[in-house]
């Protein structure tokens, strides 16, 4: 398998970045005890001298703490989440988004809004929180980070525009479903044909027209529905 190829794979399917995903058991000091049952990231993959990988604790904002690999163990794929991060324009991804892989119970489930982030998105049923990360490369070429995907789903539902801090500048984003449930690549790709078909509408006159008939979970539904019977696509949000 290719190179490419197996980047498309793993965008499809789902991928760790940044380090396998661990969970912090069996320390007995008193500031240990307060770590176990964390999650976090390994950084490295060979340990010091002591026996110890560095692990970026979720939640913990240094550089990562040193712990000894037996105080570690790997979080099972089972209790990984899917979520999707859409590129920014300038990133030239193999695909506009790819899947990664969260332990379910990480702070970016636990502390957010279950009403999530896009206004659209809450009223079809499907709340998904939009979070800006950091770029795999330099960004600062003339429209670099326009995120039109990203830009869409953070669109007012009466006026079909979006905050002027998410219409330029955007960058690359997360995506996900606040509940810790999956969302799967053809799941963002549904979504985002929402959007396309929709933005549309809202290029009528204002006042004649009531964008609540196709900003409500029966509308949405009907286009995943669609998309889901034409391409035979598992899907999680439907």
């Amino acid at each position: 398998m290719s190179n490419s190829e197996a980047a498309r794979t793993a965008a499809l399917n789902g991928a760790v970045e940044g380090g396998r995903w661990v969970r912090i058991t069996g320390l007995t000091s008193a500031a240990g005890q307060i770590l176990n049952g964390k999650v976090g990231q390994v950084l490295n993959t060979t340990p010091n001298e002591d026996g110890r990988l560095q692990v970026k604790i979720d939640g913990d904002t240094s550089g990562g703490k040193l712990i000894k690999e037996a105080n570690i163990t790997d979080v099972p794929r089972n209790e990984l989440v899917k979520t999707c991060r859409l590129s920014a324009r300038g990133e030239d991804s193999i695909l506009e988004h790819k899947v990664l892989l969260f332990p379910k119970d990480h702070s970016m489930f636990t502390n957010c809004n279950p009403k999530g982030d896009s206004p659209v998105m809450a009223r079809c049923g499907l709340p998904l929180a939009v979070k800006q990360v950091n770029p795999y490369k330099d960004l600062s070429d003339f429209g670099a980070t326009d995120n039109q995907r990203a830009t869409y789903l953070m669109i007012d539902p009466i006026t079909g525009f979006a905050p002027y801090q998410w219409q330029t500048k955007v960058g690359p984003v997360l995506v996900y479903r606040p509940d810790g449930l999956d969302l799967n690549f053809y799941d963002m790709v549904c979504v985002n044909t929402y959007f396309f078909e929709i933005i549309d509408l809202y290029a009528r006159e204002p006042g004649t027209y009531d964008p609540m008939k196709w900003v409500n979970p029966t509308y949405f539904q009907r286009i995943v529905r669609r998309e889901r019977d034409q391409f035979n696509w598992i899907l999680n949000i439907i």
